[in-house]
């Protein structure tokens, strides 16, 4: 009988020394887990160097669901939001350079609209016809005032004219011949005053000025000798047309 006791009583201290060892196995541990900034709630047992935390914990704490069946635990989690870093306290916060002011929009300069010169270009033909057109004459367009003497013979080319001492005397900058209907037009020119050369394709010689229509004047000077030779004065304003239209009157034998 006293050999069952003691066999009993030494049962009972292998079995509370089994015990203590699991206990020291396995302890609560006081150490906290956070899951991208939540807190899992619930306790956290530490054994053999690991910490464990019940699944029942993690889905009350992070508002999730979990089921159990056919030997498998389904913990189903809702999104986890992303916690941003904060920078580390000895880190000096960022200082955005100051903003330069802006420079002030330029305003674009409008491009100047050049002008024109038109007209129209005729001649007396004879007393029953009256003034015709003067189609094929030549029209030279030159910058300021430029005068041709009419000692001198006249010379030129579409680019320029002169008389036969200096045929390239002046630098036309715009030329044109009249059509069928004696018209001309020259286009984009910058604003300013200009002279109109103007060179029938029909008469001749000089013409007296102010005075008898019909009356010769130099009579056959050099200049007029290859038709004859006007000039006008043209002021041209941006966007405008200048009117520079002539009547050469009759031709002279």
């Amino acid at each position: 009988m006293k050999f069952i006791i003691f066999t009993f009583a030494l049962a009972l201290l292998t079995l509370s020394a089994a015990a203590q060892d699991t206990k020291n196995a396995t302890s609560q541990s006081s150490t906290s887990i956070e899951v991208n900034g939540q807190t899992i709630k619930g306790k956290v047992l530490e054994a053999e160097g690991k910490h464990f935390v019940a699944v029942e914990d993690l889905a009350q704490s992070m508002h999730g669901t979990i089921a159990y069946g056919d030997g498998q635990i389904a913990l189903t989690l809702p999104q986890l939001s992303t916690v941003a870093a904060m920078p580390a306290p000895s880190q000096a916060p960022s200082v955005a350079p100051p903003t330069q002011p802006s420079p002030p929009a330029q305003a674009t300069a409008q491009p100047v609209e050049n002008g024109r010169v038109k007209g129209n270009l005729t001649y007396f033909f004879d007393f029953h016809s009256g003034n015709m057109p003067d189609a094929g004459s030549k029209v030279w367009l030159m910058k300021g005032h430029i005068e041709i003497p009419a000692n001198q013979k006249f010379v030129a080319s579409s680019a320029s004219l002169g008389t036969n001492a200096n045929p390239q005397q002046y630098s036309a900058a715009k030329y044109a011949v009249a059509d069928e209907k004696g018209n001309f037009e020259l286009l984009d020119i910058p604003a300013g005053e200009y002279t109109l050369i103007l060179q029938s394709s029909h008469t001749k010689w000089t013409l007296h000025e102010k005075k008898n229509f019909f009356g010769r004047g130099n009579g056959h000077n050099p200049r007029d000798s290859g038709g004859r030779v006007e000039s006008l004065t043209v002021i041209v304003k941006p966007g405008e047309t200048a009117e520079a239209s002539k009547d050469f009157g009759p031709n002279i034998d």
